[in-house]
């Protein structure tokens, strides 16, 4: 993780410990894990991926979900995103249940930032068409265990779903 200025003042930054930085005129910064939210949706022995339509990671497989905005819950940031990028409503599927959490790194722009991921699974309940939208170049249905690990976009989600597959190996969903 690097910082080299101070958001507070834009003097060089010093690394202190881990992801504690300080500057010449006092002020501790911390470089904290952004929150995001992503949902595995099911459909019988499928799982629908969104292929990212843009970098990072262009052309990689995806959840559906994205940033947290600042007052948001995971819940709410996740419905929001659900909106942009698919154009579906809560109406339009199961409330999501938490799947897992897994800390991971988000290159953009040349940084590497911390993120901590909140990755849920659902299960569209609507004959609603996704439409591919913002971020997102089309949606991928593939059957759940023959997705490529090395198709997935960044470490994170690739956790995530191995998690999800040994969970409805177990039948423990």
């Amino acid at each position: 993780m690097e910082m080299n200025f101070c958001r507070r003042c834009g003097t060089p930054l010093e690394n202190i410990e881990n992801h504690v930085f300080k500057c010449e005129n006092g002020h501790t910064i911390f470089a904290n894990a952004s929150p995001t939210a992503g949902v595995f949706f099911l459909d019988g022995e499928n799982v629908i991926l969104a292929r990212r339509g843009i970098e990072p990671n262009k052309g990689m497989l995806d959840t559906i979900g994205g940033f947290v905005d600042g007052n948001e819950s995971l819940e709410n940031a996740l419905a929001r995103e659900l909106r942009e990028e698919v154009g579906l409503e809560p109406a339009d599927y199961e409330p999501p249940k938490f799947l897992c959490s897994i800390a991971a790194t988000y290159e953009y722009g040349g940084e590497k930032s911390p993120i901590v991921s909140a990755i849920f699974y659902s299960r569209i309940t609507t004959r609603r068409h996704l439409v591919p939208q913002d971020d997102i170049e089309e949606i991928v249905i593939r059957p759940l265990f023959e997705v490529e690990p090395s198709e997935i976009s960044n470490h994170d989600i690739r956790e995530g779903l191995k998690i999800l597959q040994k969970r409805v190996k177990e039948g423990t969903l």
